[in-house]
């Protein structure tokens, strides 16, 4: 092997990513009474863990600001079609504009008396379609007063470090700067779970989170 080769080498290892590098914070729901293993095979019981947000209470600045312009790009947009608000959970950041629209063929309404956004757009046709900003965080329970069976909910959270898991409560966030974060989950059934982590130079998150 020729010195020329060595020093190539040596460049390419020194260049290469670390084994252990810090990768994304990755975690999964679980229901409370349900070990782990049982939650890996299946998925809950009402198949809804695609209902729980998951987001973190503060978010790095800089990260945030690449994640906000990229999502103004994206129509967020809620419709009611077959008597129902679909989709059922709209996960949104504070300052985030939401489109309520009416596919079905008879007339609706949207109504929410939530501490986060109380509106009322009164009864429309079909085809109707209006904007509304969401500049508070928290829940908004959003109703039909023409259909009491429909139910929606938006979840305004403070910014767009937020997630939806999948059906067996297995969930990633992007890669975050070294640091302390508080992440918090809500789910429509089960409530609302908080847990503190911390990301460190190397090595991925992990986190097993009960309600």
């Amino acid at each position: 092997m020729t010195r020329r080769t060595i020093a190539i080498l040596l460049l390419m290892c020194c260049a290469a990513p670390p084994c252990f590098a810090r990768g994304p914070v990755r975690g999964t729901l679980h229901p409370p009474g349900l070990a782990s293993a049982a939650v890996s095979r299946a998925p809950d019981d009402d198949g809804r863990y695609a209902d729980a947000v998951v987001y973190l209470e503060d978010a790095p600045a800089k990260l945030e600001k690449k994640l906000a312009k990229k999502a103004h790009k994206a129509k967020l947009h809620i419709v009611q079609q077959r008597l129902a608000f679909t989709p059922r959970v709209l996960a949104v950041a504070i300052g985030d504009t939401v489109e309520i629209e009416n596919l079905d063929r008879v007339y609706h309404n949207t109504f929410s008396v939530s501490p986060a956004k109380r509106f009322d757009l009164g009864k429309y046709a079909p085809g109707f379609v209006t904007p509304i900003v969401f500049d508070n965080a928290g829940i908004v329970n959003l109703h039909c007063d023409i259909h009491p069976s429909e139910a929606g909910f938006v979840v305004a959270v403070p910014n767009h470090i937020f997630t939806r898991p999948d059906s067996l409560g297995r969930f990633k966030l992007p890669k975050l700067p070294v640091g302390s974060y508080t992440l918090k989950v809500w789910h429509p059934r089960m409530g609302t779970i908080t847990r503190a982590f911390d990301v460190k130079k190397k090595g991925n998150v992990d986190l097993e989170l009960r309600f």
